[in-house]
């Protein structure tokens, strides 16, 4: 079995052969069913499932039931891969188990599969509803293409040209006036060919915000257009970003000038000195406009 990166988890948990995992988190367990086996491109599944299953003994007796259309599913090839994806949800080590953090299929992808499998609908089952799923664009969710072959494993994503980066200080933070500043727990890492890299995950707290609304809680998507990023991103973990924005298509970006750093009590303390520093800053600009002494000007 080659080695694979799987670029929606930044894959922190790879080992040299392929999806092998350690097993770190008590709620992730091997996949053990042959057939998703066979198709499922992570080897980490968690209980219970989407459809309430609390083991893969039960898992695995459900998905017999729709036999047909796992036997024809050559109708379309990623078939197997959706009704397994409902049943074996990956697992991610580190990811919070809790019932939002259970990653569904993809809207797309179901769509393509209901359309391409159109002539065995009477085999289809009724839990798998494409309008309920999350849409990529604006949501985690998983898909085949999110997960490629690489020569090698990585234990995170990097960003290019790390050496000589600048430390974030105060000065920094001011001069490239940061559209966003967030603390973000990374959920989901992806690299899409020739569209950079898509950073998925949560807000925790939000100390600024420009033209893109952000709020606490709020489940977000960084793109950037590149597929590096530094310092390490990894999933599972807790980050303090500052960013830019396209208005125009609501998205928050990252780039080389981003400001990147893991998250602890030294960095809230840091940037909530910064915060004072540049309020602070902005009463010091505002003393230094002159102000009219009780002259009008003339409305005609």
């Amino acid at each position: 079995m080659y080695s694979m990166q799987v670029l929606l988890l930044a894959i922190a948990f790879l080992a040299t052969n392929g999806f092998q995992f350690h097993l770190p988190h008590h709620s992730c367990e091997k996949i053990s069913i042959p057939l998703c086996h066979r198709v499922l491109p992570y080897n980490l599944t968690r209980f219970p499932n989407l459809l309430g299953d609390r083991s893969q003994v039960l898992a695995n007796r459900s998905i017999q039931r729709y036999g047909p259309l796992v036997k024809h599913s050559n109708c379309s090839k990623h078939a197997v891969f959706l009704l397994c994806s409902f049943y074996l949800p990956i697992c991610i080590p580190g990811i919070d188990d809790t019932e939002e953090n259970v990653f569904k299929p993809c809207r797309s992808l179901c769509e393509q599969v209901r359309t391409d499998c159109a002539a065995l609908m009477d085999y289809w089952p009724s839990f798998v509803k494409c309008e309920e799923l999350p849409e990529y664009s604006d949501a985690v969710c998983i898909q085949p293409e999110s997960f490629i072959s690489v020569s090698k494993p990585s234990r995170g994503v990097d960003y290019d040209g790390c050496q000589g980066r600048p430390q974030a200080d105060y000065n920094l933070y001011i001069n490239r006036q940061y559209d966003y500043v967030i603390k973000f727990k990374v959920v989901l890492i992806e690299r899409v060919e020739n569209k950079g890299t898509i950073v998925r995950g949560r807000v925790g707290r939000v100390f600024k915000q420009n033209n893109v609304t952000i709020h606490k809680g709020q489940r977000l998507t960084i793109r950037s257009n590149t597929n590096s990023t530094c310092p390490s991103l990894g999933t599972g973990k807790v980050f303090l970003i500052g960013g830019y924005e396209n208005a125009s298509r609501a998205e928050l970006l990252l780039s080389s000038t981003s400001l990147i750093e893991a998250w602890n009590e030294k960095i809230l303390r840091k940037i909530r000195r910064w915060q004072r520093m540049e309020k602070k800053g902005r009463k010091k600009e505002g003393r230094r406009v002159p102000h009219s002494r009780g002259r009008t000007r003339d409305a005609n």
